[in-house]
């Protein structure tokens, strides 16, 4: 779970590169994201969204019914956030 792009960038999400099975925070200041470099992330379109930092042993996995609050919502910040505190 390593970005596989280079220095490379998702579209509009400066900091987060791809791998093999999701994104992945290459520069978490760029990316705007509590999490150390090397966490990798996804969600799909039906409300579910995951990460796994391994540097900070966190793991978090969010289902909800709510198809883009779910995925892309502040529901998804807040979650990630509370996960640092």
């Amino acid at each position: 779970m390593s970005s596989q792009i280079g220095s490379m960038s998702i579209d509009d999400m400066p900091g987060v590169g791809f791998g093999y099975g999701g994104a992945v925070i290459d520069d978490p200041v760029a990316a705007q994201v509590p999490c150390s470099p090397g966490t990798w992330w996804w969600g799909g379109v039906y409300g579910h969204r995951w990460f796994v930092d391994p540097v900070a042993g966190v793991t978090v996995v969010l289902l909800t019914n709510t198809a883009f609050e779910g995925l892309w919502g502040q529901l998804t910040e807040d979650i990630r956030s509370a996960a640092y505190l």
